[in-house]
């Protein structure tokens, strides 16, 4: 999983035509297994991009989107947000949507 450092290089990865990104804190120990739980379900969409980033080192994402809570997963397809799940994560509807997008 890469890890996007600046607001511009997040602006380029959200144009493609379907990219995961987790938004975490490094002192989140909730986003740890979470992140674990997420590279496994990839692992079945090798051609989806997943990225992480982290909102202290990129404020504009957490206020741009409105990121309230860690962690937080944003699937993205052409700059338009389709899918978001924040702390309760529910794994069954990122597989079913990305199921259907990648087919």
């Amino acid at each position: 999983m890469q890890t996007i450092l600046t607001y511009q290089d997040l602006q380029k990865i959200i144009k493609n035509q379907i990219v995961v990104i987790i938004a975490k804190t490094k002192t989140c120990n909730v986003c740890v297994p979470i992140s674990n739980r997420l590279e496994e379900l990839m692992s079945s969409y090798q051609n989806v991009p997943l990225f992480q980033l982290y909102l202290e080192d990129i404020l504009e994402f957490q206020g741009q989107f409105l990121i309230f809570t860690v962690p937080t997963i944003v699937i993205f397809s052409e700059s338009k947000e389709i899918l978001r799940e924040s702390r309760f994560i529910d794994f069954t509807k990122i597989d079913r949507l990305l199921s259907i997008y990648t087919t």
